[in-house]
């Protein structure tokens, strides 16, 4: 629950979950268009720009024109970017390393269940045509 909390998030990191979404999606991706990344979060791209801004005045993203288009502008990560992502990461990791104590078996083999459909739905995502 705690991990979970928005405001939590945000207070704990420095970083609202939406700005460690794009981190981690520009991690797996590398580089992405401000249309590309509204796309993925189907998400309207004027409310996308501020979020980019953002993360570029904190020094986590860099805009760079396409080579073959100097129309299009992708988004890329930098370095402090890698080293923000990392450790939020790796805080989220040791949180999780720890509620194994604070949920009886009941709750973790729950929890276990509700993960499982979790990543049967997600994988399903994939295979439907739109």
């Amino acid at each position: 629950k705690r991990l979970s909390r928005m405001s939590t998030f945000q207070s704990k990191y420095g970083l609202p979950m939406s700005h460690f979404q794009v981190l981690a999606l520009l991690e797996e991706r590398e580089s992405m268009s401000i249309s590309e990344i509204s796309d993925y979060f189907d998400i309207a791209k004027p409310n996308i720009t501020p979020l980019v801004d953002s993360l570029r005045d904190q020094g986590f993203v860099e805009r760079v024109r396409d080579e073959q288009d100097r129309r299009i502008v992708n988004v890329r990560m930098l370095p402090a970017g890698h080293e923000k992502l990392d450790e939020i990461q790796r805080s989220i990791v040791e949180q999780v390393v720890i509620w194994p104590g604070e949920f009886s078996r009941s709750e973790m083999k729950e929890l276990n269940n509700a993960l499982a459909s979790i990543i049967r739905i997600v994988q399903g995502i994939g295979e439907i045509d739109v």
